[in-house]
């Protein structure tokens, strides 16, 4: 098995597509994944990045916020139960939060225990800052593979030596075959030690595929 790192916000739509290919992919590649946490919020000093336009910014500071709150419960359950607890709350998340949950706060974080079979205390941990310390230990090895304030998602595949890269963004994600033949060549620009960059135009919004 090849650990692979993927470090996601919860709120990113981008990251949640990429995440369900990984998924996709993983049995296909004998790939362990983990998910890591990076916060949008933290990276953005409770604001938004620049680039996001004004009529977006409100939404998406509200969205931020309750994910860096869904990223500590993650790092909450990691500690006391293991990385399947957040494997699982990651995916219940993504469910609601992309079907209607980014306008129900508070209630999308409490749906998502007992769908994991996880202890409501849990919940606690969305309001104790000492997670933050997880989260900002997470972001600091992105940063260190997908550069610095890199985006989300960014993985991190280890192999021997490691080698990670920003993205891949994408919308739709492809699937089947096509989703094994992306990865596989994925592989081989972020293992050749001359490339730093590739990208193009975004041509479609991104619509999560809830699964």
């Amino acid at each position: 098995m090849t650990g692979v790192d993927v470090f996601v916000d919860p709120s990113c739509p981008w990251a949640w597509i990429t995440s369900r290919w990984v998924t996709a992919v993983a049995p296909r590649r004998g790939l362990a994944v983990t998910w890591r946490s990076y916060c949008l919020e933290l990276r953005d000093d409770y604001g938004v990045a620049p680039t996001v336009p004004k009529r977006f910014r409100e939404g998406a500071i509200a969205a931020h916020a309750i994910s860096h709150r869904m990223l500590r419960i993650f790092e909450a359950a990691r500690t006391r139960v293991g990385e399947d607890a957040v494997d699982a709350l990651y995916t219940e998340w993504g469910l609601r939060f992309f079907a209607d949950g980014a306008t129900r706060g508070e209630a999308l974080l409490m749906e998502c225990l007992p769908a994991c079979h996880l202890a409501p205390d849990l919940v606690d941990a969305a309001d104790d800052d000492k997670w933050d310390t997880s989260i900002v230990e997470a972001m600091e090895v992105a940063y260190a593979f997908g550069g610095p304030k890199t985006q989300t998602p960014t993985i991190v595949v280890g192999d021997n030596p490691p080698h990670g890269f920003k993205g891949p963004v994408m919308a739709p994600a492809p699937t089947g075959e096509a989703a094994v033949r992306l990865w596989d060549a994925i592989q081989v620009i972020s293992q050749e030690p001359g490339f730093f960059e590739i990208t193009r135009p975004r041509t479609n919004p991104p619509r999560p595929a809830l699964h």
